[in-house]
C-alpha cells in the first residue's frame, strides 16, 4: 500500500487567537486529487497552508511523505511542493520562462536542463514555447497566467501540488478550458493534489475525493458521487440543493 502523500492527524489551529481548525483528520492518497470545499471562513486555506509550513498546527500533526512538517526543513518542503494561487502569482519582473525556471535554478539545475524543462512544461500546459517564453506576465490573459502558474508549480517535478482557488477569477469559458487542461495534465502526471475551492461543481468534476469543511471541522469526506447523495443540510447547501 502506498504511503499517503499528506496526512492530517487530529489537527487544530488558530489565527490571532481565534480557533480556525478543530481536530481535523484527513488523508490525501498519493496520486489523488482531494478538494477542500466549504463556505468562506470554514478553514480551507488554513488547512492548505499547514502542508508547506506557511502555518504550524497548535495541536496534532501534519505528515508529508510520512514525516511531520515540523521535522522538515521549511525551504526544502516548499521546494518539493508545487503551489498555485488565484491569478497565478507570477513574478511581474520576470518573463514567463524565468518564472517557470525559478525553483530549478534555486536547486542548481544545469542551464540546458532548465531550458529544456521550461519548454517541456509550456508545451504540457498548452502554451507554445516560441510564443510565450519571453512574454511578461502583464502580456498574458488570465487563463494564460494560470497555465504559466501551473507550469511554474510543476517545474521541479514535485510529488505534491497545492492549489488555492486557482480557477476562481476566470470567466466561465476560460475556466472550463482550464478544467479540461488540468484533467489532462493530472492524467499524465498523477500527482497528489489538494485543491481549495468554493465551487462544489468544480470539486465534483476535478477531485477523486471531496472534504467538506464547516466551522473548522471536516463534516464529510468521500467520493463526489457519495457526497452528492448526502442528506446533511450543510453539504446540500453547497450543492445548491438546500
Amino acid at each position: 500500500m502506498l504511503q499517503p502523500a499528506v496526512q492530517f492527524a487530529d489537527v487544530s489551529a488558530s489565527r490571532g487567537g481565534r480557533p480556525v481548525l478543530r481536530h481535523v483528520s484527513l488523508v490525501v492518497p498519493a496520486g489523488a486529487t482531494v478538494a477542500l470545499v466549504g463556505r468562506s471562513g470554514s478553514g480551507k486555506t488554513t488547512l492548505l497552508r499547514l502542508v508547506n509550513r506557511l502555518l504550524d498546527p497548535d495541536e496534532g500533526d501534519v505528515l508529508v511523505a510520512g514525516t511531520s512538517t515540523r521535522a522538515w526543513d521549511a525551504i526544502e518542503l516548499r521546494r518539493r511542493t508545487g503551489y498555485v494561487i488565484q491569478d497565478a502569482g507570477l513574478f511581474p519582473h520576470l518573463t514567463v520562462a524565468d518564472n517557470i525556471a525559478t525553483v530549478p535554478r534555486l536547486l542548481g539545475w544545469a542551464g540546458d536542463r532548465v531550458e529544456a524543462r521550461v519548454d517541456e512544461l509550456l508545451t504540457l500546459v498548452g502554451l507554445e514555447p516560441a510564443v510565450f517564453r519571453g512574454r511578461w506576465p502583464d502580456q498574458l490573459s488570465g487563463g494564460q497566467r494560470q497555465r504559466a502558474g501551473l507550469a511554474r508549480a510543476l517545474a521541479a517535478d514535485p510529488p505534491l501540488l497545492l492549489m488555492d482557488e486557482p480557477f476562481g477569477a476566470l470567466d466561465p469559458i476560460t475556466k472550463n478550458e482550464l478544467h479540461a487542461e488540468f484533467q489532462r495534465v493530472q492524467r499524465r502526471l498523477q500527482r497528489a493534489v489538494i485543491l481549495v475551492t468554493h465551487d462544489m461543481a468544480e470539486a465534483c468534476l476535478l477531485a477523486d475525493q471531496i472534504a467538506v469543511l464547516d466551522a473548522g471541522e471536516v463534516i464529510a469526506c468521500d467520493t463526489p458521487a457519495n457526497i452528492r447523495g448526502l442528506a446533511d443540510p450543510r453539504v446540500r447547501a453547497l450543492l445548491g440543493l438546500a
